[in-house]
């Protein structure tokens, strides 16, 4: 039987877990932790990928993912690979690491973010790892300490998560810590709802999950059915980015190199820009893609991509518009 197709919708929020397999230990020592930190900052800085929440347990793991346009697949394979290849070669081991693949949960931002949020965050009160939200506060293992300041995590997106709570940091974390504070009595069972109702017809668990309102489910999955039929615009015209970057260029009356040039406050500025939307939403190449041939990192190159949209209606490209009308 051949494995379901993962649900990765762009700007969409993952629960992600992983687990030894046959329940074995994935973390024997905080040098493991630690590898597996740098393995996840360096994967989000990659795919442009947004961690709200994390939880790094004696045989699993949690993440709380805000997701970019680039597949999850691109961030958790790699990481994995990486991490079990790493962790065999510092005990001595052969074979698997994590029990099948990772799974992965979709869910909708109505309230359920921060659902999610606190339940992987208060894993360690759960399994009595921690006895106190005093101790939990200071542990090292999860992403709770970084949200109430007391330890730090450059990959870690506090204020995003902060900002639900209050409208400062300050306020946010005193509306965090009591939100964190009910789960100190709260069974998992109370949580059930995160993973119920999501099978297929005949009974088979799909390759990942989906949380929210019956409108919400319905859309991600017409949304995903249809990326994976759509043909990319520059595979149906067999358009090289650097193809495309020429045509473009033409017609807005600047040069390809003018496109590789950064600058600020200008007309090549905003065609740089609306180069990048471009490519991504108009010709289907991914942000990866873009990012690398114009020599930029991922996370800026998605400000830039929504920057270009804007621009793109605008009269100063419309002769462009015209150029590239299919």
């Amino acid at each position: 039987m051949p494995r379901k197709a993962r649900l990765s919708p762009a700007a969409s929020f993952f629960h992600v877990m992983a687990r030894g397999i046959e329940g074995r230990d994935i973390f024997a020592t905080d040098e493991d932790r630690e590898r597996f930190l740098g393995l996840l900052s360096t994967g989000l800085a990659r795919t442009g990928y947004a961690c709200y929440a994390w939880a790094l347990m004696r045989n699993h793991y949690h993440l709380v993912l805000r997701s970019s346009d680039v597949h999850l697949s691109a961030l958790m394979r790699p990481l994995n690979a990486a991490y079990a290849q790493g962790f065999s070669k510092a005990h001595s081991r052969t074979g698997y690491l994590f029990q099948g693949r990772y799974k992965s949960v979709v869910t909708q931002d109505q309230g359920y973010v921060e659902q999610l949020v606190r339940y992987v965050h208060a894993n360690p009160l759960r399994v009595g790892v921690c006895k106190t939200l005093t101790d939990l506060a200071n542990y090292r293992w999860t992403g709770h300490a970084v949200l109430m300041g007391t330890r730090e995590a450059a990959f870690q997106d506090t204020w995003p998560v902060l900002r639900r709570f209050g409208r400062t940091v300050a306020d946010g974390r005193k509306g965090y810590a009591e939100f964190i504070a009910e789960a100190v009595n709260q069974s998992s069972e109370s949580l059930s709802v995160l993973r119920k109702g999501n099978t297929d017809r005949d009974g088979r668990t799909p390759g990942s999950y989906v949380i929210g309102d019956p409108e919400f489910v319905r859309s991600v999955i017409a949304k995903e059915r249809e990326n994976r039929l759509r043909i990319a615009r520059h595979q149906l015209e067999r358009l090289s980015i650097e193809d495309l970057a020429a045509k473009f260029a033409a017609a807005a009356g600047i040069t390809p190199e003018d496109l590789l040039r950064r600058a600020r406050g200008n007309y090549r500025a905003a065609a740089r820009k609306v180069f990048a939307y471009v490519c991504c939403r108009e010709y289907g190449f991914t942000i990866v893609d873009v990012a690398r041939y114009l020599g930029h990192t991922h996370s800026p190159m998605s400000l830039a991509v929504r920057q270009g949209g804007q621009l793109w209606a605008s009269p100063d490209f419309a002769e462009v518009q015209m150029a590239l009308r299919p």
